[in-house]
């Protein structure tokens, strides 16, 4: 085999492994029916990881923040403290849960004992309340409602704090359903 055929067929592996890293790795066009922009999320309730529950219903007048996350995603992990901070600095108004979605692969408990967070933390094991959110193959995703339950965002990737503040106050302002 010549040395220009050899290169040609890296440079189609090479080709072929950017494509398929692509496609796997491209936020979805839009989230499944049911936690689309606009939509009214129906209520569910999750345990959370200290033991207490988190019920959507018991949000309402809050703006909710839900942040789809996972131990084994390195950019979930990496803003998780966003969310953390954002919990903290106004958690009058905002109500914030982030959610392990599957597959679970560490115990959620002990990989958060290295942290001191204080916002709740759930497990989806069956992965039942990420698909009522909406849940694309990309993590994180971050779903945002207004105070009275509308989706007003809902995409996969990566947000700074100033990013979550602007979603939220933008979900403060979304006018009331009639």
């Amino acid at each position: 085999m010549t040395k220009k055929i050899r290169r040609l067929l890296w440079a189609a592996a090479l080709l072929l492994l950017a494509a398929v890293l692509l496609c796997v790795n491209l936020p979805e066009a839009a989230p499944s029916p049911g936690a689309g922009v606009g939509d009214a999320l129906p209520d569910f309730s999750v345990q959370c990881v200290d033991g207490n529950s988190f019920s959507l219903s018991e949000q309402r007048g809050k703006i909710v923040v839900i942040n789809l996350w996972a131990t084994w995603c390195t950019p979930c992990v990496r803003e998780l403290p966003n969310f953390e901070r954002l919990s903290r600095e106004r958690g009058n108004t905002v109500a914030v849960l982030a959610l392990h979605t599957p597959p679970v692969t560490a115990d959620v408990a002990a990989y958060l004992a290295d942290y001191s967070f204080t916002m709740p933390f759930a497990v989806d094991e069956d992965g039942s309340v990420a698909q009522l959110l909406g849940a694309s193959a990309v993590l994180p995703q971050t779903i945002i409602l207004s105070p009275d339950g509308v989706v007003t965002y809902n995409q996969a990737g990566s947000l700074s704090y100033e990013e979550l503040c602007a979603l939220a106050d933008k979900a403060g302002s979304v006018p009331g359903r009639a």
